[in-house]
C-alpha cells in the first residue's frame, strides 16, 4: 500500500492535533486541584472577614498560609508525575513564581497605597483574573475563562456593590475558581 504525500501529512496533522488536545487536557486536569483548593479558601476567608470584619485580615493571612502550604503539596505531588529533573524544574518555578507575585504585590501596595479593603480585594482579584487569563493564552481556553469571569466579577461589585465586595467577590470568586476547577477536571 503506497500512502500519498498529501495523506501522510493529513495524518501528521492529526497527530499533532490529537497531542496539543492531550496536552491541553492534561494542563487542565493538573490545574484543577488549584482551582478546588484556593476557590474553597477563598470563600471561608470571605465568610470570616464578613462574619467578623475587624479580624479579615488574620482571617486572609491564615488562608494564604493553608493555601501555600497546600500549593505547595500539590507542586510536590504533581512533581512526582513528571521526570526527576522537570519534577525539580517545577518546585523551582513554583517559588520564583511565588516570589515574584509577592514582591509585585507589596511593591505595587508600596507605590500606590491603597487604602481600604475594597481596593486591595479587588486589585488582588484583578491580578489574578490577569493570571489565568495570560496563563489561557498558552495552555486553553478554559484558564481565560476562569480569569474574564473573575474580572468580571471584581470589576462589576466593584462598581455597583462596593460595600459588599469582600463578601461578593469571596463567595463568587471562590466559587467560580471551584467551579472552574471541576469544569478542568471533567475536561474531554
Amino acid at each position: 500500500m503506497t500512502v500519498t504525500k498529501d495523506e501522510a501529512a493529513s495524518r501528521l496533522d492529526e497527530i499533532d492535533t490529537a497531542r496539543r488536545r492531550s496536552l491541553t487536557l492534561f494542563n487542565y486536569g493538573m490545574a484543577s486541584p488549584y482551582l478546588l483548593l484556593w476557590g474553597g479558601l477563598w470563600i471561608v476567608a470571605g465568610v470570616m472577614g464578613a462574619a467578623s470584619p475587624g479580624n479579615a485580615g488574620i482571617g486572609w493571612l491564615a488562608v494564604d498560609v493553608v493555601g501555600l502550604a497546600g500549593t505547595f503539596c500539590l507542586v510536590l505531588s504533581q512533581s512526582r508525575r513528571a521526570p526527576e529533573r522537570s519534577g525539580r524544574l517545577g518546585m523551582v518555578r513554583f517559588i520564583g513564581a511565588a516570589v515574584v507575585l509577592a514582591a509585585f504585590i507589596a511593591l505595587t501596595f508600596r507605590v500606590f497605597a491603597p487604602v481600604t479593603g475594597v481596593q486591595v480585594q479587588t486589585f488582588i482579584t484583578l491580578l489574578v483574573a490577569a493570571t489565568y487569563a495570560t496563563v489561557g493564552c498558552w495552555l486553553g481556553l478554559r484558564y481565560a475563562v476562569v480569569g474574564a469571569a473573575l474580572a468580571a466579577l471584581a470589576a462589576g461589585a466593584f462598581q455597583l456593590a462596593p460595600a459588599q465586595l469582600p463578601l461578593i467577590v469571596s463567595l463568587l470568586g471562590g466559587g467560580a475558581l471551584v467551579l472552574g476547577g471541576v469544569w478542568m477536571r471533567r475536561a474531554r
